[in-house]
């Protein structure tokens, strides 16, 4: 049986899938600042969304992926927006750097607790706002000290903060969706949805390929449907406030990958930074900050099935 958003009674279904979630999300953002050196971060944006359904299809064989009665237009919904937000994201790292586009994109737990509360009932708690505060807090001593402020960075600045609304808006609906709908079904329409939306950008042809490019866009597909089934998955399991804060602290995960891979030492502001994210994510999980992960989100909404940590063996039973 799943455990209730705040029970902790199975690590399987506590904060180690989150946790491994915002690692990978991390890897995944300093592989996209690599493959933006020859392509467009649309045309990145639109191979990972590809490569990711590809890597679905073939795990779950194509079977399940069928929403139940009533849901077609919310998955749609949840793979439109997601789409968006993942696309102004990449815009942002080009436009306005890795640092700051990072800083900007990990304020959308805040508008996941706050659309979460309307949408799906979730208590917004004295809990919940002390963990928002920690997180922007602890990103912006994590990334603080590599932003440059500049008017030519506005419009990238502009596409972040868009993509923090629309991932906080993704994250609600898909928390919604887990009532009863597989991580496998809402990962794999979300990746289709946004290889359709984003492969206009194809039309301007692709950079000659070279090894650092294969293999950097090749971690961003391996990275990002990995963060992403395990992000869905979690969502089953906890609030849309936690699961994003959890997945928040990725900008912990590229800040360090980016520190080592360029030599650099880590300095003190980042481990505290770091610190103050991993607080956030304590303080949230310390008391329920919502309903249970089975609560219906819509009339004649189906009750989840519980979902194992394979691709294959999560298909719903119909």
């Amino acid at each position: 049986m799943a455990a209730g958003a705040g029970s902790g009674s199975s690590l399987a279904e506590g904060l180690l899938p989150l946790l491994a979630s915002s690692v990978l999300f991390g890897a995944m953002a300093v592989s996209v600042k690599v493959a933006t050196r020859w392509m467009s971060p649309v045309q990145v944006a639109c191979l990972r969304f590809a490569g990711s359904f590809l890597v679905l299809l073939l795990a779950t064989r194509g079977r399940g992926l069928v929403p139940a009665p009533g849901n077609l237009f919310r998955v749609v919904l949840r793979g439109a927006v997601g789409a968006c937000a993942i696309t102004l994201y990449f815009v942002g790292i080009d436009g306005a750097g890795a640092a700051l586009a990072a800083l900007l994109q990990s304020t959308y737990p805040v508008f996941a607790a706050a659309l979460a509360v309307p949408l799906l009932g979730e208590r917004f708690t004295g809990r919940t706002a002390a963990g928002l505060l920690l997180n922007l807090a602890g990103a912006a001593l994590v990334v603080g000290g590599e932003i440059r402020l500049d008017p030519s960075l506005l419009p990238g600045m502009l596409a972040a903060a868009g993509a923090a609304f629309l991932s906080g808006a993704a994250i609600a609906t898909a928390r919604g969706l887990r009532a009863s709908e597989s991580a496998s079904l809402i990962t794999t329409w979300f990746m289709a949805i946004g290889a359709l939306a984003t492969s206009p950008s194809l039309a301007r042809g692709l950079p000659p390929a070279n090894a650092p490019l294969v293999a950097a866009l090749a971690c961003v597909v391996l990275f990002s449907v990995a963060a992403q089934w395990l992000l869905h998955h979690s969502l089953g399991h906890h609030s849309a406030a936690r699961a994003s804060l959890v997945a928040a602290t990725g900008v912990v995960t590229a800040a360090l990958l980016e520190a080592f891979l360029l030599g650099r030492a880590v300095d003190r502001p980042t481990l505290a930074g770091a610190a103050l994210m991993l607080a956030a994510v304590g303080v949230v999980s310390g008391g329920g900050e919502g309903p249970g992960p089975g609560r219906p989100t819509a009339p004649g909404a189906r009750s989840r099935i519980p979902e194992t940590s394979s691709l294959t063996d999560g298909v719903r039973s119909r």
